[in-house]
């Protein structure tokens, strides 16, 4: 994907929604000169890890100063940071979570070319393996490098389980799934909140794309949509107009927490809140399964992921390197407390238990089941390397899957759209690359 700038009508959309970014803390832009100090901004709350990396990194490098600024990892948060970016705000690293805005920020020109700099350091070499990516490459050039390895799992409410007699599985195929989440399903609680990603645990990574088009036509994202209906109409999954009106799709931690689902197929990242007893009371342990496979096909569904990326305009590139750099190595242990996993894999099992599963991890969690769906099993991860019209192709898909989820148009003439949409959308960046 090559875009030069955001266009108009997504600049002016930004402004109108966020007219106080101009004002953000930390933050300086207009007619003031830039901060000296290092402007960060991402999605996790400082106090699940970020500040504790930053206060490391100070203590190391007392010449230098960070100011980290969080923005909430939503919509409209990221539309918050995109308008920043392009309206010229002091931001010199950030971080990007979802493809489709990876794909947009890289592609616009928002990205620094981080090449030479990962290519000179011995202790990053695997950032340029295209085998198993973990860095975004933009025309063979790196633009975002992963700070978390992401694996998938589903999560089970222990005390509901254990009612409904289920046996929690060591391995399960989708069919299974939906069996168990029928079982778990009583007159006060769902038995799921939705359902995995069937087609990227089939297809593993690209899986929207075939050759120089898309690849909608596989069976496997019908059957992903007709699935989601069917349990959908059968109360086995939360009705799709709660989780649009809810904003479910983006906040899930306080229904599962009241037991409005059991199964909750999910990352890291959301374990956060199910240690803290002040903040998110409850009274159940939470134990983990694998995701489910589709079709004899395991892929994990997960990926290398929270990207981070230093803004070309930042006049203070060195400084913003040795801040992503110090991140991704010595620095990583701290966010294991905002549920990630350092890509490089530099921690312990023991630091990884106590960082992601709180100071009593017995209390809250079956801790045997983490260790063998997290820590002993070997996940495959499916890293996209291809956005090309990502981030039409994922409006198309996740527009075309409300319509489906809730029940006005069948799941074949959605998928087709979806499939004509891309094919579109790939063939138009493709034109515009050249």
């Amino acid at each position: 994907m090559r875009r030069k700038g955001f266009s108009r009508r997504e600049v002016l959309a930004g402004l109108g929604a966020v007219g106080a970014a101009a004002v953000v803390p930390g933050c300086s832009g207009g007619g003031g000169g830039k901060s000296s100090v290092l402007q960060v901004w991402g999605g996790v709350p400082a106090a699940s890890g970020p500040q504790a990396v930053v206060e490391a990194f100070e203590k190391k490098f007392p010449q230098y100063k960070v100011n980290y600024t969080r923005f909430v990892n939503d919509e409209r948060g990221n539309l918050k940071l995109d308008t920043a970016l392009q309206g010229g705000l002091d931001i010199d690293v950030y971080f990007t979570y979802a493809q489709a805005n990876l794909a947009l920020r890289a592609g616009s020109g928002l990205a620094a070319d981080l090449t030479e700099r990962v290519r000179a350091d011995p202790d990053l070499q695997v950032f340029l393996d295209t085998d198993q990516p973990r860095a975004y490459l933009d025309n063979g050039r790196v633009k975002a490098l992963a700070t978390a390895r992401e694996p998938f799992f589903v999560l089970f409410n222990e005390k509901l389980r254990q009612q409904a007699g289920v046996e929690l599985p060591q391995s399960w195929t989708i069919e299974d799934y939906r069996a168990t989440a029928k079982r778990l399903t009583t007159h006060s609680t769902i038995g799921a909140y939705t359902i995995p990603d069937l087609a990227r645990i089939a297809l593993g990574p690209n899986y929207w794309y075939d050759g120089d088009k898309s690849n909608f036509g596989n069976p496997h994202f019908e059957q992903g949509f007709r699935l989601g209906r069917e349990m959908i109409a059968e109360g086995s999954v939360f009705p799709w107009s709660e989780v649009l009106s809810r904003h479910l799709n983006a906040y899930q931690q306080n229904s599962f927490l009241k037991a409005e689902f059991h199964l909750w197929s999910t990352a890291p990242f959301n374990l956060r809140y199910l240690y803290d007893a002040k903040k998110y009371p409850h009274d159940f342990k939470v134990s983990f399964a694998p995701p489910p496979t589709v079709d004899g096909n395991d892929w994990n569904g997960g990926a290398y992921s929270n990207f981070v990326m230093v803004n070309p305009k930042s006049p203070k590139a060195d400084a913003a390197w040795e801040f992503v750099k110090f991140w991704l190595t010595e620095g990583s242990a701290p966010m294991l407390k905002g549920g990630k996993l350092p890509t490089l894999g530099n921690v312990t099992d023991d630091q990884v238990i106590t960082g992601m599963l709180g100071k009593e991890p017995d209390k809250f969690f079956d801790v045997d089941s983490f260790n063998k769906v997290v820590l002993t099993k070997e996940q495959k991860l499916a890293t996209d390397t291809r956005l090309t019209g990502f981030p039409e192709i994922s409006l198309a898909y996740n527009q075309q899957r409300d319509l489906c989820w809730l029940g006005e148009k069948d799941p074949a003439p959605a998928i087709d759209e979806v499939r004509r949409l891309a094919d579109a959308a790939i063939a138009r960046n493709e034109r515009s690359s050249e």
